[in-house]
Order: C-alpha cells, then structure tokens, then sequence
C-alpha cells in the first residue's frame, strides 16, 4: 500500500467512527477531502469533444456532487474491497453523466440568479440531503462578522481553483450584500456553474464551523 493509499484509508475509517451528523465526522470528512484534492489523483473522465470547452464546469459539479455524496455516505466504503482513491474515482466517473446534463441546461438559458436562491437556515442545510442552491444561512449579521474577521482564516484561503481572489470569504460577503452570480461572475472572472459549484460546496464544508459559532 502506498503511503497515500494509507494515509485516505486512515482519515476515512476515522471518519466512520463519529456519528452521522456530528462536528468530529465532518471534520474528519472535510481531512479526507483536503488530502484527495492535494493528491492530484483524482481521475478525469473523458467528455464528448463538443463538451471540452465546458470541461472545467462538468468537472466542479462532479466533484461537487462527489464530496456531498462523501459527507453523506462515508460508511459505504469498505476497506477489504479496495483503496480510497478507486473508490472515489469509480464515484466520480459515475457522476459525469449529471455533470454534463446540469451543464447542458444551464447552457441552454437556465441560469442561476439571486431570484432562485432559497435562503435557509442551518436547520433546513441539515434537512437538506440536495444541496440545492442556497445563501449563507439566514443569521446574516452575525455570520458576516464571522466570515469577515475569519479568525481561523478558513475562508480567505478556500478559493476557486486558479483564481485566488475568487474567496469564499469574497463570495460569500457579496450574496450576503445581495449582488447577483451574473455580477459576481463578471467581477471575479468565474462562469457561474463553476462559481456556484464553489459556493455551493463550501457552504458544505463549512457548516460545522458555523454551527460552532452560532452556537456559542
């Protein structure tokens, strides 16, 4: 076993060992993921070539999609039938073909806009198994402080892949503020679907630091 294998294997049974639900899994979760996109192991399924332009978009929801599945069903990996990285990569290959049809109705004038973004409280994020599209939750004043002093400077760091002034902490303070993703899109440089993705998997991530906060 390599030293990766070993190290993925490691993070997710010590994932398995937390309650469903709780801080120590999804932090132990969120580990797991870091370590998967610092691999670069992660594999990268053949698309149509009309779709090869859109390839960065397809990827973000599949990957999207992938991590949202892992902090749902981390018990479904078994160790005695394979590694970690097989696993995922068997799990991300399987989610392309929803990648592309997502990608596919956006293109075709279905896009995102703040009109269509539910806002919901950390309750209904919990209740929520869809992930659909969604705002910061709903304690906005003391959630903006929180992300803007970013004591753990969490959200400064987490930003979309080659573009790091695309922040969560960035994106996040301007729906907060109540900027459209078509105007995010154009003062960051980011496609929507990707800058969605983004969001939408952070807000994912995070949860549990919000939870630790609004919870004091």
């Amino acid at each position: 076993m390599s030293e990766i294998d070993d190290r993925l294997r490691k993070l997710a049974l010590e994932a398995q060992k937390h309650p469903q639900g709780s801080f120590q899994r999804k932090k132990a979760v969120d580990r797991l993921l870091r370590s998967l996109q610092n691999s670069q192991k992660l594999c990268y399924p053949p698309v149509p070539p009309h779709l090869q332009g859109l390839y960065s978009e397809i990827y973000a929801i599949a990957k999207q999609h992938l991590f949202c599945y892992l902090f749902r069903k981390i018990d479904t990996y078994k160790p005695e039938k394979g590694e970690v990285l097989q696993w995922v990569n068997f799990l991300l290959r399987r989610r392309f073909p929803e990648a592309i049809g997502e990608v596919t109705r956006l293109g075709k004038g279905k896009q995102l806009s703040w009109q269509n973004v539910k806002r919901m409280t950390l309750e209904d994020l919990d209740a929520n198994p869809s992930f659909q599209d969604y705002s910061v939750p709903c304690e906005e004043d003391e959630l903006r402080e929180y992300i803007e002093e970013d004591p753990d400077r969490i959200f400064q760091t987490a930003h979309v892949s080659n573009n790091p002034h695309a922040t969560f902490q960035c994106i996040a303070l301007k729906t907060i503020e109540g900027w459209s993703w078509q105007e995010i899109s154009t003062e960051l440089g980011v496609k929507i679907p990707t800058l969605s993705c983004f969001y939408q998997r952070n807000l994912t991530r995070f949860k549990p630091y919000f939870h630790a906060y609004l919870s004091h």
